[in-house]
């Protein structure tokens, strides 16, 4: 009979039943983390928190560029429609 893995009944090779014994090694890395996991609550709701900063502060700044370029590409005023400007001369 052929053994699979009892998470996602794939057929186990003679190497994954070494390594592994009844997981693949999918299976057994995903079996890993989930340990980690519930082992380390702390240390993972950190770094999680870490990727949200992470994300939002890539939010923030792809806003802020994309609002500094488009102000960049704004037509910029004619020099005819400009005010003229005296020498210092009378208000």
């Amino acid at each position: 009979m052929r053994e699979r893995c009892c998470r996602c009944h794939i057929t186990l090779t003679s190497e994954d039943k070494y390594h592994y014994s009844i997981s693949c090694e999918q299976c057994e890395c995903d079996i890993e983390w989930e340990n980690h996991e519930r082992d380390n609550p702390i240390k993972s709701a950190y770094w999680r928190w870490r990727a949200i900063c992470f994300c939002l502060r890539w939010l923030w700044c792809s806003i802020a560029g994309y609002r500094s370029l488009r102000l960049w590409l704004m037509p910029r005023p004619v020099a005819a429609a400009r005010p003229k400007r005296t020498n210092g001369g009378g208000r």
